[in-house]
């Protein structure tokens, strides 16, 4: 955690165990039954979905089945400059290795580096799955035509980019595969089509 970047915001504060050692300055919490256990921080009742904060860093072990529309929002929020996450370890596999329109965004936006892996058995309930603690930089701000073109594109995955673009009203010569391009080449495939914006 960088405790230079102010606000810390901790998402999902639930009953406080993690909240003690961050201290941060704003919990925000969906489960009004947790008030009485963080009634020593600045709660916001809150979906982490829709943040009602703007700027910051945040830190959280995110409930897996939001990871995906979290980041469709946080995305978004210029301001927010870091996040500290524990995630399902098969989710950031795949941001990190598979071609998909969420894991092209992230690594356009995001600088993403992973760090330690938390087995099943350090969590009560204990889940099913590995989880990781993934750190997201941010490295550029977000640009709602990046993020169409990069939708358009991943659609047509098996395609070449050459196709793939003539598809999303652009052009490429590029005659390698979407596929083929790791989520971390995403300013390669972006350059490829040409965009002065990128």
């Amino acid at each position: 955690m960088d405790t230079g970047i102010r606000p810390i915001l901790e998402i999902g504060c639930g009953k406080g165990n993690i909240t003690k050692f961050l201290e941060p300055d704003i919990c925000i919490e969906l489960d009004e039954k947790m008030t009485d256990y963080l009634k020593d921080y600045n709660l916001v009742i809150a979906d982490a979905r829709y943040l009602p904060i703007l700027r910051g860093q945040l830190v959280s072990s995110l409930p897996y089945q939001i990871t995906s529309d979290f980041f469709k929002e946080v995305v978004k929020l210029d301001n927010i400059s870091k996040l500290i996450l524990i995630l399902q370890k098969d989710f950031v596999d795949k941001i990190l290795n598979d071609p998909t329109y969420i894991s092209f965004l992230l690594n356009y936006v995001f600088d993403i580096q992973t760090k330690d892996i938390i087995p099943p058995r350090c969590f009560s309930p204990r889940p099913k799955v590995y989880s990781i603690i993934t750190v997201f930089n941010r490295v550029r701000e977000y640009n709602d035509d990046v993020d169409s073109l990069i939708s358009c594109i991943s659609r047509y995955r098996n395609k070449t980019l050459k196709n793939a673009s003539k598809l999303c009203g652009l052009s490429s010569d590029n005659n390698l595969k979407v596929r083929e391009f790791k989520p971390w080449q995403v300013l390669e495939l972006l350059n490829s089509v040409d965009l002065s914006y990128v």
